[in-house]
């Protein structure tokens, strides 16, 4: 049977138990015993960036948000494709994550290095909140979903109040990219009611095999009725 070692693990705010596994050449960030993710099952956090980023052909110097690092997925998907004058802010609420990412995934540490990249170890809603018209993608893979989320303090993102917020801090010919791990129809309604012309996206989580994920986008409607005048 193959060996699951625990590396390290942390308290969140809220009291709960965060952990970071190793089981040979893979790892894990655990929530509670519940898989949050893993290298195992990455696909869609990966894809998450990369569709975004079509949006974004011929915007010269993007600055991009991406909220949660996770496993470092999503950064480094985004840094493959970010010009050289573009920039990303990867906004991790937990300290210890971004410590597990430098000091055992040499990728993912490689990455966090890079002088186009800023960390910031704060609340993405916060963040998003002291915005204005400053991010070209603003990409959130914070939870499981917009309404399956484990941290109650998540659920203020995919409010009307929360989307309204990221309308805001998008610049014009923005987009919004939000990882799920579940399809939600009602979701995508939220979205067009909240000023976005929505779509979503399933991704595989494993390559062409395994469970689908759902990468909901949304662009501002203010965008496509500028479009047309």
């Amino acid at each position: 049977m193959k060996r699951f070692e625990t590396l390290a693990s942390a308290r969140t705010s809220d009291g709960l138990a965060l952990t970071f596994h190793r089981r040979e050449d893979d790892y894990f960030l655990l929530l509670e015993g519940e898989e949050l993710m893993s290298t195992r099952r990455n696909r869609s956090e990966s894809a998450l960036a990369e569709l975004a980023s079509r949006h974004l052909e011929g915007v010269a110097r993007p600055v991009i948000l991406i909220g949660g690092l996770g496993l470092g997925f999503t950064l480094r998907a985004a840094l493959e494709r970010l010009p050289a004058g573009g920039r990303l802010v990867v906004c991790e609420l937990f300290s210890a994550v971004v410590d597990w990412n430098r000091k055992y995934l040499d990728e993912s540490a490689t990455a966090l290095a890079d002088p186009r990249v800023e960390v910031v170890t704060r609340d993405v809603g916060a963040v998003i909140a002291g915005a204005s018209a400053r991010f070209d993608a603003v990409l959130l893979d914070v939870d499981n979903g917009p309404s399956a989320w484990c941290l109650e303090s998540n659920e203020r993102l995919y409010g009307r109040r929360g989307l309204a917020t990221v309308r805001r801090s998008l610049k014009p010919g923005g987009i919004l990219g939000i990882w799920s791990a579940y399809a939600d129809p009602r979701f995508e309604r939220l979205l067009g009611a909240s000023g976005f012309r929505a779509w979503s996206e399933s991704v595989r989580a494993r390559g062409r095999k395994g469970s689908r994920h759902t990468i909901f986008f949304a662009t501002p409607e203010r965008d496509r009725l500028a479009r047309r005048s």
